[in-house]
Parts: C-alpha cells; sequence; structure tokens
C-alpha cells in the first residue's frame, strides 16, 4: 500500500514537472524581475489547482458519481483561477508603472516604463491569449490528473469486486461443504448401525473405515486442493465400507479402474466422490444383481472421470420424474466456482442404466 502511495505521488509530480517545464524562465541569460515572478505565480495558480482537484474535488465527487457537480466545480475553479491570474499581471507592476522589454542589436535589454491602461483589463490582444494559454494548460492538467485518478478509482474498484468475488465464492464452497460432510458422516453411521445389528464381526472394520473417512473429512477436505491420490483412497475405503452392508449372496459387482500419470496432480476434495455416493444411493439393489463401474483416467490434457451403474426398475420408472439431488447440485455449483470454463458434466439414463461422466481441463 504504501507503496502505491509513493508511485502515486511520483507520477502526480511528473504530470506537473513535465506540464510546467516549458513555462519555467531561463536562467541562462537575463531575464526581468518582474517576468520571473510573473511565471512564478501563474505556476503556483495552476499546481494549486491541480492539488485541490486530485485532492477535494475527485474523492467528494468523482469516487461518488456526482459527474454534473464535479463540472460546475471545475468550472468555478477555472473562473476564479484566471481571475487570480490576469490580477497577477496586472498588479505585479506596482502601482504606477508596467514594464515593456526591447532588444537591441546585441541583445542589451532596455526596461522603459510607460503609463499602466487604465481599467481592470489587459489590452484586448494580450488578454484574449494570455487567456487562451492558461485555460489550455488549465484543461491540460485538470485532463491529465483527472485520467490518472479515474485509472487508479477502476483499478481500485476492480481490486475490490474481485476481492469480493474471491470471498463470495470461498463462502459458497464452505456452505457447500458443510452440507456435504455431514451426509457422508451421516451414511456412514447407518452403514455401521446396520452391522451393528446384525452383530456383524465386521463392525470393528467397518469403525476402522470411517475414521480413515472422517480424517479425509475432517482435515484435508477441509483444503482448497489435495493430491489426487488422496482422493482415489478415500474412495476405496468408502467403497470398502458400503461393501460390508452386503452379503456375498447379494453384494453388487463393483470395479474401480484407475489410470493416472501424476498421482500428486492436485484437486478439489470430495468432487469425484459425490458421483461415487450417488451410484451407490440410487444403483445398488439388495434383490436383484447390480453393478457399478468407475473409470478415472489422466493424460495430459484433461482428468476423466466415469461413473456407471446400474438402476433398479423402481427408480428407472420415476427418473424423469424426480429432480436433482442435492449433491449433484453440489457438484455442479463447486464445478463452476473452481473450474469455470474448464469442465464438462454430464449424466444419461435408460436401458435400466445410470451414466456420469466429468471432464476437468488441466
Amino acid at each position: 500500500m504504501e507503496k502505491r502511495k509513493l508511485l502515486k505521488g511520483i507520477v502526480h509530480l511528473l504530470i506537473i514537472g513535465v506540464l510546467l517545464s516549458q513555462s519555467i524562465p531561463s536562467f541562462t541569460r537575463p531575464t526581468p524581475g518582474g517576468n520571473v515572478i510573473n511565471i512564478s505565480l501563474t505556476n503556483i495558480n495552476l499546481v494549486l489547482f491541480y492539488i485541490l482537484n486530485i485532492a477535494i474535488l475527485i474523492p467528494k465527487f468523482i469516487e461518488k458519481r456526482s459527474y454534473r457537480k464535479y463540472f460546475v466545480s471545475v468550472l468555478i475553479l477555472l473562473l476564479a483561477s484566471l481571475s487570480i491570474h490576469h490580477l497577477i499581471d496586472y498588479y505585479l507592476w506596482g502601482p504606477d508603472q508596467m514594464i515593456r522589454i526591447r532588444r537591441h542589436q546585441f541583445d542589451e535589454i532596455e526596461i522603459e516604463s510607460f503609463p499602466k491602461p487604465q481599467g481592470f483589463l489587459l489590452p484586448l490582444t494580450p488578454f484574449f491569449f494570455r487567456t487562451i494559454s492558461f485555460t489550455f494548460r488549465y484543461f491540460l492538467l485538470l485532463g491529465l490528473g483527472t485520467a490518472f485518478e479515474v485509472l487508479l478509482l477502476f483499478d481500485n474498484e476492480r481490486t475490490r469486486n474481485d476481492e469480493m468475488e474471491k470471498q463470495k465464492a470461498i463462502g459458497e464452497l464452505n456452505f457447500l461443504k458443510t452440507q456435504l460432510n455431514p451426509h457422508f458422516l451421516l451414511n456412514a453411521l447407518n452403514n455401521i448401525y446396520a452391522l451393528a445389528r446384525k452383530k456383524s464381526e465386521d463392525t470393528t472394520n467397518a469403525i476402522l473405515l470411517l475414521s480413515d473417512i472422517l480424517r479425509h473429512v475432517l482435515y484435508e477436505a477441509g483444503k482448497s486442493k489435495i493430491p489426487i491420490k488422496q482422493e482415489v483412497e478415500f474412495i476405496h475405503n468408502y467403497i470398502k465400507m458400503e461393501k460390508l452392508k452386503f452379503t456375498e449372496e447379494n453384494a453388487p459387482n463393483i470395479n474401480f479402474n484407475v489410470k493416472i500419470r501424476n498421482v500428486n496432480l492436485l484437486i478439489e476434495p470430495l468432487i469425484l466422490m459425490t458421483l461415487v455416493e450417488n451410484a451407490f444411493k440410487h444403483g445398488v439393489s439388495y434383490l436383484t444383481p447390480s453393478f457399478i463401474l468407475i473409470s478415472l483416467e489422466e493424460n495430459e490434457r484433461e482428468l476423466k472421470f466415469s461413473v456407471i451403474n446400474s438402476m433398479p426398475k423402481k427408480f428407472e420408472a420415476h427418473a424423469e420424474k424426480r429432480h436433482v439431488g442435492l449433491g449433484i447440485k453440489n457438484l455442479e455449483n463447486q464445478m463452476e466456482l473452481i473450474y469455470p470454463g474448464k469442465y464438462s458434466f454430464r449424466q444419461k439414463r435408460g436401458n435400466n442404466l445410470f451414466k456420469s461422466f466429468l471432464t476437468i481441463k488441466k
């Protein structure tokens, strides 16, 4: 922030210095003292206006989008600056005389007194050109200074909006995760409860698997990215825990095929798990043979994940009437926030099959 303020001050000083440098009198040759004072006071007049513009007018009117008041204030300042400018011209030379400079053949300077013109204004032609010259420099300073300040305002506004969008995205992701994680926990506890009721010897193994799942959800899912090998391990544990609900006779056929080139590829936690959980929730049956085919492939361009599961008739009959589940909605929202424009997601139903395809571009 301090560097930004320093850079801003340097730029403003450069603008003032460049625009006023042409009007600074040369001290390499004799110059009438009154002329030096005249130019110096005029430049001070312009610098004061420049400071008032960037320090008061722009923060008070431009930042608040009161453009009409800003232009009125600029015109009032112009009239005030012009008045001061001509007062300097008129009263600089003393009460009774003005100075006229004549150059002789050998660069000798003669200062001659002559009566000051009557009235407030200088003669028309000098007055006109002085006014045009001063007004041009006035608006040139105004334009450059205001343009630079407006660019800074736009940049600050853009930075603030980006930060707001970032914080909004983080808040939405945290909200989605708070919805998702308890769902995993509830599902796991239901599995263990079912095993405990049967007094199954697999209850202990289920508790250990739940411990690994909770560790992943509590410690890994809170990170923005994790290595894909951790997500794969988490899916394997989840599949093992789900299998404990079934006997050898009614267990579904589950195949998890993984082809990964880079096991340390970073990915958002729980993204892939949503589709796996959805397949177990709607794709397996205790009464009829069922299956789940899971495939994860990675190449140099993208990551492809697919889940194909059988769909019992009771689910297929109402498939078109059902709304998209909470898990799928959360998945789509997260993908839009995390990988905007870099992913594709589609689902298909038909022939007792439910297919989900997720592709993430690198």
